[in-house]
């Protein structure tokens, strides 16, 4: 199996701690579209605010855990079931037999190890895209260095504050391990402790670039962050517009 999670025993935490501006991002270019197609949705923290803007969502996700925390959040905000479908499923293999104006991934890329799975994943996305359609992703450009377990943010859930620890070590040439640690303290005692593991890809942008161009995509644009900067080299985050080319 070719995904890779690190959120199978925390992805009731995931929310508090991932803070990127990238919502307000895909929400402008949702805007463009009626429906469009969410790969890799996790909890929904994307999925929900399209949705709330009126926008119809199909979702796709693989892990059990992202889906029940995904459902839960639902069941709070019942205005939008209407224009959300979730479903079970990764990247390469999910198949819905109709097509989108648009599909979106975010935080997926970096988990697709090897060019072969890649290229059956953008293939897939490929087959379900309309004429032209838009594929719109972000990619950490992750670095082949070890790197030593350090705090990466702080949250308060009730009483409890959480802190996460963020350490990673290369296992190949071309993938990483990254060891994920949740410590929740209560008056500041530590009552709670868990360690998660996942593997991500090291890839660069020229290999991203050939990629898209094998599985018949053009690069519209790229971005290096979430406020439409153009991409510069060196940056660790990429972001790119694609078209499709063929039919």
């Amino acid at each position: 199996m070719q995904y890779q999670s690190s959120y199978e025993k925390t992805a009731h935490l995931y929310d508090f701690f991932d803070q990127k501006g990238n919502i307000g991002f895909f929400c402008r270019y949702a805007s463009r579209f009626s429906e469009v197609l969410d790969i890799g949705s996790g909890t929904g923290r994307i999925a929900i605010p399209l949705a709330q803007r009126g926008t119809n969502v199909c979702c796709i996700e693989p892990s059990p855990a992202m889906r029940r925390e995904f459902m839960r959040k639902l069941r709070e905000k019942d205005s939008v079931v209407e224009n959300i479908l979730l479903i079970g499923g990764d990247a390469g293999s999910f198949s819905l037999k109709r097509v989108f104006p648009a599909a979106f991934m975010s935080g997926v890329f970096d988990h697709l190890l090897d060019d072969a799975w890649r290229l059956r994943v953008l293939g897939n996305i490929s087959r379900h895209l309309g004429p032209k359609g838009i594929l719109v992703f972000d990619v950490s450009i992750v670095s082949s260095r070890n790197n030593a377990l350090t705090q990466a943010g702080t949250c308060r859930i009730g009483s409890k504050e959480y802190r996460r620890y963020v350490g990673g070590k290369m296992i190949t040439k071309n993938t990483k391990q990254i060891k994920l640690v949740f410590e929740g303290y209560d008056s500041g005692r530590l009552v709670e402790h868990i360690e998660e593991y996942g593997i991500v890809g090291v890839i660069d942008r020229e290999k991203i670039l050939d990629l898209l161009h094998r599985s018949g995509f053009i690069v519209l644009n790229e971005y290096g962050d979430y406020d439409f900067t153009r991409y510069q080299e060196g940056k660790e985050l990429l972001l790119i517009e694609a078209s499709k080319t063929t039919v």
